[in-house]
């Protein structure tokens, strides 16, 4: 059996899922970026996680992506907000 499906169709269908996906994405990012101004000026680790709701995996991803930290103390290392939020907006993937 031959099945045979019009590209202006299949073009149609594609088209609607990476939007939708786009939009998804920019709403993810969009929300993170709304959460971070809960945070104090220099959160560490944990309340950025807290906040963020997210895992120390993802954390330590996003700074072994350029993320920068702030190291105050041997077992204090802070985030700037700001640079975080910069960080949101401007990396290509915060998955």
């Amino acid at each position: 059996m031959k099945f045979e499906v019009p590209d202006e169709l299949i073009a149609e269908q594609l088209s609607d899922q990476i939007i939708s996906i786009v939009v998804k994405e920019i709403d993810k990012r969009l929300s993170l970026i709304t959460k971070t101004n809960e945070l104090p000026p220099y959160p560490n680790k944990s309340q950025v996680k807290k906040i963020l709701v997210i895992g120390t995996d993802k954390l330590e991803s996003w700074i072994s992506e350029g993320l920068e930290v702030q190291i105050w103390s041997n077992k204090d290392h802070r985030i700037e907000r700001e640079a975080l939020q910069v960080f949101l907006r401007t990396h290509k993937t915060i998955n």
